[in-house]
């Protein structure tokens, strides 16, 4: 007849009693009485293969048998505590960075959406140059981009419509009157670093004008132009409802591309790639 084999709650008892080199050691660590404790390892021992030898002070240590049951009850706990943290820890907060913009005219008012239906929280970062930034500080992303970077994930959330707006202080000072083929002769508030790739901001360049402002961020520029500094190119979601700005009459603005790009391979940890995949769909909604 075979002889029973320990099942993992007699692997547990023995890894206590290892731990604790006393009977009443193990019980204090399991809250049970040390005579419970005692009737387990008899239990256990009772197929007349004993697991401990005992010194001449009582401290028990596991033979070689023991030794075996010992590594295996220590693997079986390790496996457990990784599978029990994963299940029940909180996951880390999905980092997003972006820009001031993007984070008025998409973030603020999606994100909701997303913390409905993701593991995760979000936890969103603003910065007037969000191109400038370490990719350590941020898991993905959000900007207007020309395309993505090298060595980099990245999706195309869609576009944002343009327009070239001034003060009404600003129209008035330069009598501008009508359509503006061009900028010549008109202050120009201008993108600059990645911004001055995207192709509406290239567009803008091409219209000539004297450069009265560069700056990566469109509310910064937003402002500039509210203060009467010069032309602006905005988003019309932007500026079409402010009271402080007046649209020019022009050649039409081509859109600014909006892209999520996440660092190198890491597009393809699933938190990642799930939140590109709902941005895209999202913005697209929000912005057709």
């Amino acid at each position: 007849m075979a002889v029973p084999f320990p099942d993992w709650n007699d692997l547990r008892d023995i890894l206590l009693i290892t731990d604790a080199g006393s009977l009443s050691g193990a019980a204090r660590l399991a809250g049970i009485s040390q005579s419970t404790m005692s009737r387990r390892l008899a239990a256990i021992e009772a197929n007349g293969q004993p697991i401990f030898q005992r010194d001449e002070m009582g401290r028990m240590t596991p033979n070689a048998r023991g030794q075996d049951m010992v590594a295996a009850a220590r693997e079986m706990a390790a496996i457990y505590d990784k599978v029990k943290a994963r299940l029940t820890d909180a996951p880390p907060p999905l980092r997003i960075a972006s820009c001031e913009m993007l984070s008025r005219l998409f973030l603020a008012p999606s994100l909701p959406v997303w913390a409905m239906r993701a593991d995760s929280s979000a936890e969103v970062s603003v910065h007037d140059d969000v191109y400038g930034l370490d990719p350590d500080v941020y898991d993905v992303m959000l900007a207007p981009m020309a395309t993505a970077p090298e060595r980099s994930t990245g999706q195309l959330l869609g576009t944002l419509d343009m327009a070239l707006y001034a003060a009404p202080s600003y129209v008035a000072q330069h009598r501008i009157r009508g359509r503006l083929e061009t900028l010549d002769g008109q202050g120009v508030i201008r993108a600059s670093r990645a911004l001055a790739d995207v192709e509406s901001y290239r567009w803008l360049a091409r219209l000539g004008g004297n450069v009265s402002l560069l700056s990566p961020n469109v509310p910064t520029m937003m402002e500039a132009c509210v203060a009467g500094l010069g032309i602006a190119l905005l988003p019309q979601d932007l500026a079409a409802n402010d009271a402080r700005l007046l649209p020019l009459d022009g050649p039409p603005a081509p859109p600014c591309d909006i892209w999520a790009v996440a660092e190198g391979q890491s597009g393809s940890d699933p938190r990642i790639a799930g939140f590109l995949k709902w941005a895209r769909g999202e913005f697209r909604a929000t912005h057709p």
